[in-house]
């Protein structure tokens, strides 16, 4: 089993840099960086792409805060609303950053004209840089263990003063390896255009749809249950449902070199 221990900040003199926060933003920066290469070697403008990025950042931080406040945790959120804008203690959905930047992206798209064609294009490119910087980002949850799961002997448990217990966090990370190898194998093969989109929302979607089972319910604090299933999984479905629509449309379609 994997020996417990805690990691929630660093302390440089006066100043305490929360651990959690450094990892999302090392996450963003290497998602932003990725975005820049592939443009450029996509031949795409890379300065549109990277504002889009930034814009999707940010609608995605406060799409991921509204979606954890209104559907996880909201009787804790409603009784203290001033942890509401704590941020950097944790506690943003991933499913609602999706939403947050799935409409950043449509608008961003809409008002700078960007046709159809080079929709899925881009979209590819802000995927491929999104599971890496994802997959960094999750490592600050990893490190201050804001996504308890059961209590289990499973040897890739954590030991913790309760009781090993799954650290989903980690699970996931381990989860998403396997498509982190496909996406970079792949990264210069020819591919229809919309290809890593939907790959990822499959994957991401199954992938998390059987995670959310294994999710703590005996913690305060424990993800709300509505008809026995997370907001994570009825996302996840959506999720899913939406990688196999854009596979299925652009599997025969134009292929990006």
């Amino acid at each position: 089993m994997i020996p417990y221990f805690e990691w929630k900040t660093i302390l440089l003199g006066p100043l305490t840099i929360q651990v959690w926060g450094m990892w999302v933003a090392l996450g963003m920066l290497l998602a932003l960086y990725i975005v820049d290469r592939r443009a450029k070697r996509l031949k795409l403008k890379s300065e549109h792409l990277l504002d889009m990025a930034l814009w999707m950042i940010v609608s995605g931080i406060v799409f991921s805060r509204i979606f954890e406040v209104v559907f996880y945790e909201p009787i804790f959120y409603f009784s203290h609303p001033f942890e509401i804008v704590k941020i950097w203690h944790g506690g943003l959905s991933s499913f609602g950053g999706l939403i947050g930047a799935a409409l950043a992206f449509f608008i961003f798209a809409k008002r700078k004209n960007i046709t159809k064609v080079d929709v899925y294009k881009i979209a590819d490119v802000l995927s491929f840089a999104a599971l890496f910087g994802w997959m960094l980002g999750r490592i600050g949850c990893f490190m201050i263990h804001d996504h308890w799961g059961a209590h289990s002997t499973c040897p890739l448990a954590m030991q913790t003063p309760d009781g090993p217990r799954l650290e989903m966090a980690f699970l996931e990370i381990l989860g998403l390896i396997p498509l982190a190898i496909i996406f970079y194998v792949s990264r210069k093969k020819q591919k229809p255009d919309g290809w890593f989109t939907a790959i990822l929302f499959i994957y991401y979607g199954v992938l998390r749809f059987i995670l959310d089972f294994f999710r703590a319910t005996d913690i305060a604090g424990y993800d709300a249950r509505y008809l026995g299933l997370t907001p994570g999984h009825y996302s996840a479905i959506v999720l899913l449902a939406c990688g196999i629509w854009i596979y299925r449309k652009k599997s025969n379609g134009k292929v990006t070199k």
